[in-house]
């Protein structure tokens, strides 16, 4: 009895990794032929097995790629960079549009999905690092097909569709037909949720919807009646995953993946403007916001902070910029109002809930908002601080 305790707590554990499969892909199994099955190279394996995890790393990078085809030539319909920082308890989340028109090295300018249909893992590895400036240390490859027949297995995922979804693409044989509404989806729904695009905001809001269903299939994962099935559900993920982690690296997210709250894990979607040539749609990245964004969400770095002194009396900002100062934020204006406000604010110019939770408490009083015309360019976060700051 006490082996079967045990063997299902490594099977909970091990949920951590093959549930979310845009972050963690699969686990499992063991032996020289098991592993090549799982799309685990034996003999990286074997090496594995002699060095710590990430090869002692303590920060890594690993590229996801969900590719929209079981048939040649590919496109990656999904393109992330997942950051892992084992000794911080930190896991970051980039998702980069696939409709970013920049410049594939050795090739000419066009979408960055086009990057794996022209060099694979590889080139699409040094598209996205000459993007972002980070690099891909390892990468996980998930296919559509694999993908549809382990929701199935899962016995189908529970999601609110949206909005009304058809779209027919004979040549990818992909039939999209959703009604609005919470509803369990089966593999081929799910595999039509995420890949539907055709929304006002085109790959954001598919990007949002992607996002969901991760958290759909974490929560379906983690039911006992799959829990219990694991073993027989490897099979599938075999199909659906390619990656070069071993397994040691795989139980090291895993011990990661159980100590975060999910609600803890930074998630941002580079931005990007569209943008129409030769009747093509693409989205331009906004290359003065990558490095500030790769920065907060890759490697933990904390927004910067704009602060507006409304008191009339100056100098009591001193305490705030002392406390952001030391709890890592980069403090880059303060500036003194010419007229007093009666309720301080907190704006958030792009997208920050946390740290402008975490402000706002420290004022103890005031306003969050979303922007406003005071929003101060230069910084992600400005505080207003008005008279309702004084003895605060």
């Amino acid at each position: 009895m006490a082996t079967v305790k045990m063997r299902k707590q490594r099977l909970r554990r091990w949920m951590w990794v093959v549930a979310p499969v845009a972050l963690f892909g699969l686990v499992g199994g063991a032996g020289f032929w098991y592993l090549q099955h799982l799309g685990l190279r034996p003999a990286d394996q074997v090496a594995g097995m002699f060095r710590p995890p990430f090869g002692g790393l303590q920060h890594v990078n690993v590229l996801i790629l969900g590719v929209d085809s079981d048939a040649e030539p590919r496109r990656s319909d999904t393109m992330m960079l997942v950051a892992l920082a084992p000794s911080q308890r930190r896991i970051g989340v980039l998702s980069v549009p696939r409709d970013f028109r920049v410049r594939i090295p050795g090739h000419n300018t066009q979408r960055i999905n086009a990057a794996y249909t022209l060099g694979g893992v590889p080139l699409a590895a040094e598209t996205v690092q000459a993007l972002t400036g980070a690099h891909c240390d390892y990468y996980i490859k998930v296919t559509s097909r694999g993908l549809a027949r382990l929701v199935d297995a899962l016995g189908g995922v529970e999601l609110e569709v949206d909005k009304r979804m058809h779209y027919r693409d004979r040549s990818q044989r992909l039939f999209i037909n959703l009604q609005p509404g919470l509803q369990r989806l089966n593999g081929e729904q799910a595999v039509g949720f995420v890949r539907f695009r055709h929304d006002p905001t085109g790959d954001l809001a598919r990007i949002r919807r992607q996002q969901l269903f991760v958290r759909a299939v974490m929560r379906e994962a983690l039911e006992p009646r799959n829990l219990a099935r694991l073993p027989g559900l490897l099979k599938l993920f075999s199909e659906a995953v390619e990656t070069d982690l071993t397994l040691r690296d795989l139980d090291a997210i895993a011990d990661l993946a159980r100590d975060i709250d999910p609600g803890h894990i930074k998630a941002r979607t580079l931005p990007g403007t569209p943008v129409e040539l030769a009747g093509v749609s693409y989205l331009d990245p906004d290359y003065q916001q990558v490095p500030r964004i790769v920065g907060e969400v890759l490697y933990g770095a904390r927004p910067a902070v704009a602060i507006v002194n409304a008191t009339g009396i100056p100098g009591v900002e001193a305490g705030l910029v002392r406390r952001l100062g030391g709890a890592g934020y980069e403090v880059t204006e303060v500036r003194f109002a010419t007229h007093s406000e009666s309720t301080s604010e907190v704006m958030d110019r792009t997208d920050h809930p946390e740290e402008v939770g975490e402000i706002h408490d420290w004022l103890n009083c005031g306003n969050v908002i979303r922007a406003n015309g005071q929003v101060i360019a230069e910084a992600d976060i400005t505080v207003l601080l008005g008279t309702d700051y004084i003895g605060k």
